[in-house]
């Protein structure tokens, strides 16, 4: 997701990425156990192909339930020549592939486990990544953060790592019962 941008990326500073999942159930003759296993993939998408897919889905939304689409922001910090990836887009990327929608104890001990990758916390107040902080404050829907405070951001290049470290690591709570629908 780092190679190729577009223009149109380049001088919006990220690039938006597209995700599903696919389960497969298996079911092993010998112990009659059903094993599940997902299957993830992604392509990119620009900002107007994103814009399109949120209109069709609101007016199909009374007729029928529609899958939310899984896009995240790939951001380019142009002072550190380097992509990012905010939290709160990990947490929403990882909910969307487990297909649970996390309790707030759930993403409170998943930040405390992507710690380990030690993310920088974006700051208006910081000099060093203010205009950083204004480039995710400024960007348009799908929104890489919740509400306007610091955020903490991890470089692109680990999401691979951290999305299995934090999969294998996942139990859900009896409370996480709100399946998010991607895809089947």
């Amino acid at each position: 997701m780092t190679f190729n941008w577009s223009p149109d990326e380049w001088q919006a500073g990220r690039k938006l990425i597209q995700f599903w999942r696919r389960q497969h159930t298996d079911t092993k003759e010998e112990d009659s156990s059903s094993t599940g296993e997902v299957e993830c993939g992604f392509e990119t998408i620009t900002q107007e192909e994103y814009q399109q897919q949120r209109l069709r889905d609101s007016l199909t939304k009374e007729s029928q339930p529609q899958k939310s689409p899984l896009v995240v922001s790939c951001i380019y910090w142009r002072e550190r020549n380097d992509y990012y990836i905010t939290s709160v887009d990990c947490i929403y990327l990882l909910e969307g592939l487990i297909g649970v929608q996390f309790t707030v104890e759930e993403k409170n001990r998943i930040r405390r486990n992507l710690e380990g990758y030690r993310p920088c916390t974006v700051s208006k107040c910081k000099s060093d990544c203010a205009e950083f902080f204004k480039l995710i404050m400024g960007f348009p829907h799908p929104k890489p953060r919740n509400i306007e405070k610091d955020v903490k951001v991890f470089p692109w290049k680990i999401l691979p790592s951290a999305l299995q470290k934090i999969i294998g690591k996942y139990t859900p709570s009896y409370s996480s019962t709100m399946a998010v629908n991607l895809s089947s």
